[in-house]
């Protein structure tokens, strides 16, 4: 018997339905139904609660549930194909044969097309090998129509697309994926999968630094470390504007500490780094260092003295206990003054 099965005999045993089930574990009713059908299984924080609320050991839960098995057995001879001391076709039997038993584990659906893939790119005769590409086909299209939103079966059709040389069909497929970037992966070869890679680097590094920059002075020198560490070459270019707001955060830290000296000292700093930008210009260019050789700054140019000035003369203002002071009106006027040069 399944542990499908068990948890829904147990459950109408005791004269319990779905719902109250589902609150006894903190979980959705449609959670419980779809562990009934066999459609998913409970996360192992959950089988001690279930076999409580169902007054059973846990135990007897698993009793006659063979699927973890079956689990150790796919792994064992997954290993061997690796190895080449068991052929792709013998795991795909076994994927079968699990199905037998558990047609709608959604783990063993997928790997049932893993493992096809697996089968076609062993073999050397064309036919064998359009012959399992198809047969996974089919069965990537019953996972996916099954279930729409399973991110693993679209990334399974997107190889699909590819092996067939559909690459127009592979983008289609590529483009449903809430995980797009990661499923572009699969189609782009080259130079334009180093650039691929590069623009997710950059994407991801500004957002690591966006989260860093804050008046914590840990973070901000975390984040400063980072940035020179990337651009050892100090042509940062777009990254001047994160080095400014490392400075301009600064002063915000000094600034709650009623410390007016160091407050001014990292605002001066911060429009140091904007002239720096003004004098070198961020024009249209290419990076220099290794992990960005290939991407290149398609945004306009950001005037980063104007974008301080605008922050710091800005109402209400930000820094509660500098703006009254005679070095803050200086300040802007130094920078008012800078910009127009």
């Amino acid at each position: 018997m399944a542990i499908s099965d068990v948890i829904k005999e147990r459950r109408k045993n005791l004269n319990m339905t779905q719902s109250q089930l589902a609150e006894m574990l903190g979980v959705t009713p449609q959670a419980i139904s779809k562990w009934e059908k066999g459609i998913g299984s409970p996360d192992i924080s959950f089988i001690v609660p279930l076999a409580n609320a169902l007054q059973i050991s846990t135990d007897v839960l698993f009793e006659h549930n063979t699927l973890p098995n079956f689990n150790l057995k796919w792994v064992s001879l997954f290993r061997k194909c690796t190895l080449g001391e068991a052929s792709w076709e013998e795991l795909v039997d076994l994927d079968n044969e699990i199905l037998q038993d558990y047609p709608y584990d959604v783990t063993a659906l997928y790997r049932r097309v893993h493992d096809e893939l697996y089968a076609a790119r062993s073999k050397e005769n064309d036919e064998e090998k359009k012959k399992w590409i198809w047969q996974a086909e089919v069965h990537c299209s019953q996972l996916i129509d099954k279930h729409p939103d399973f991110e693993g079966a679209i990334h399974k059709m997107v190889e699909i697309k590819m092996l067939k040389g559909e690459k127009e069909s592979a983008i289609f497929w590529a483009n449903k994926c809430k995980s797009r970037d990661d499923a572009m992966k699969i189609i782009l070869h080259g130079d334009e999968l180093r650039l691929h890679k590069q623009k997710l680097i950059n994407k991801k590094l500004l957002e690591l630094l966006r989260e860093m920059t804050y008046p914590d002075l840990g973070s901000l020198r975390a984040a400063e470390d980072i940035i020179k560490a990337v651009f050892f070459d100090e042509n940062y270019l777009c990254y001047y504007d994160n080095l400014m707001m490392i400075e301009y955060n600064r002063a915000l830290y000094y600034d709650k500490r009623q410390d007016i000296d160091n407050t001014i000292l990292h605002l001066y700093k911060a429009l140091d780094i904007a002239k720096e930008n003004m004098i070198r210009g961020q024009e249209k260019g290419i990076f220099t260092v290794p992990v960005f050789d290939m991407l290149s700054i398609e945004d306009e140019p950001v005037t980063l003295i104007i974008q301080l000035y605008d922050i710091l003369s800005a109402q209400p203002p930000n820094f509660e206990f500098a703006y009254n002071t005679e070095q803050y009106r200086m300040l802007l006027e130094d920078i008012k003054s800078e910009y127009r040069k």
